[in-house]
């Protein structure tokens, strides 16, 4: 089993201290050399940055200038993203667009999180304003690529290890995310012909142990580095090197005949509720989103599915946001969407996240010039290529989203 990522936040109050890029790069080699003593060999390694204000112009040149500092001492440790988070109530959106899209075109290492919803409260401005974001990146490529590395964050709370829909809080600190996919897949396999509650058993079985190993190696990373431990992410979360660290192969293997299909909203919660049972037994340190997650183009088998049967929708994946961990995730759109389809599309996730208290996020690709149902062109390794997703382009006005004051629910 892979170490998905170390994700090490860091307190930017002394960002250009050479001590502090000391700190750094002695944090990673000690927690690598630790995890390799167990097996344990580690995919990525990646930072978290606090989050940015943009209230004005003059706000500008300290972000970027921060940014650059950033970029050049991840490249000089061998990390290789760092994630740049911006507060959207209160700011100047308009300023705010043409900083981000300045990061994400001259930094490739960087990923960009719009920070949309805290404490159940939105700008509806900024929601329009990040589909007009996601817009613009879709125009840095030929292929749409740049936003697998920008997304929109609804409740996330701080310090969690996956990108893109994560922020730091406080002093250096770091968490750990987990492939564990393989796992359950062996686990169900071996265990088809049982009823659904002894496959139940049977996963927390074979999870438990390896989180409390992670955990306690994490716990003496601390202790040896000084630097805390926020805890594990435990999703169950894909990769495209092979189809046993797809997750909606896991879903097909429990008995749904095509993901998508009637019953994947049930199965896509019963793994959803194993995660929360470990979680709940206290035995480790969480945090994070610690539930399943479906990203389109990052799943192998999702993406063969998709290509082959066009069995996706937006409003089918929005359906698994209810049950599942992290919302809209790396989906394909065709490349004229308009910035309030986009728009209209947050405040749906939007909606989800408040209404049911949970953290979600949304990543999605307009792929220029491309239509529903064509085929993305990706070369990279952390992405498949698939269909192109349809959109309805029946969204909210416009003029829905010119208030900026916060938005919360009266109830």
């Amino acid at each position: 089993m892979k170490i998905r990522t170390i994700t090490l936040g860091i307190d930017l109050g002394n960002q250009a201290d050479s001590s502090m890029q000391h700190e750094i790069g002695s944090f990673f080699s000690k927690a690598n050399e630790l995890f390799s003593k167990y097996n344990f060999e580690t995919r990525t390694q990646r930072i978290a940055l606090p989050p940015f204000e943009v209230r004005n112009k003059t706000e500008d040149q300290t972000v970027l200038s921060t940014i650059e500092n950033v970029s050049v001492l991840c490249k000089d440790n061998g990390i290789r993203w760092f994630c740049v988070p911006f507060k959207t109530l209160g700011q100047d959106m308009q300023q705010l667009n043409a900083v981000a899209i300045e990061i994400a075109n001259k930094y490739k290492n960087a990923f960009i999180n719009y920070i949309l919803t805290q404490n159940n409260q939105l700008s509806l401005k900024s929601a329009l304003y990040a589909g007009k974001f996601i817009k613009l990146v879709s125009r840095l490529s030929e292929n749409g690529i740049d936003n697998f590395r920008c997304g929109a964050s609804f409740n996330c709370k701080a310090n969690g290890a996956y990108f893109p829909f994560t922020y730091h809080s406080g002093k250096n600190s770091f968490s750990i995310a987990l492939e564990i996919t393989p796992i359950i897949v062996n686990t169900v396999k071996s265990n088809k012909n049982e009823p659904v509650e002894k496959i139940r058993d049977k996963i927390i079985d074979a999870l438990l142990p390896i989180f409390i190993q992670i955990d306690k190696i994490s716990r003496e990373i601390e202790l040896i580095t000084k630097i805390k431990y926020n805890g594990i992410d435990t999703s169950i979360a894909p990769h495209p090197e092979d189809p046993e660290h797809s997750v909606s192969y896991i879903v097909e293997l429990l008995g749904i005949e095509v993901f998508g299909g009637y019953g994947s909203t049930f199965v896509t919660s019963f793994l959803t509720d194993i995660l929360k049972n470990i979680v709940g037994m206290n035995l480790i340190k969480t945090i994070g989103f610690n539930g399943v997650m479906y990203s389109v183009l990052e799943d192998p088998a999702i993406s063969k599915i998709n290509k082959d049967k066009s069995v996706l929708s937006i409003e089918k994946l929005i359906l698994f946001s209810t049950v599942c961990a992290c919302g809209l995730d790396m989906v394909p759109v065709p490349g004229d969407i308009s910035d309030d389809d986009i728009g209209s599309i947050l405040l749906d996730v939007a909606a989800l996240s408040n209404r049911l208290q949970k953290p979600l996020g949304v990543r999605l690709l307009p792929i220029p010039g491309k239509s529903a149902g064509q085929i993305t062109d990706f070369d990279h390794d952390f992405l498949c290529n698939t269909k192109i997703v349809p959109t309805s382009n029946k969204s909210l006005s416009e003029n829905f989203f010119n208030s900026d004051k916060p938005f919360g629910y009266l109830s």
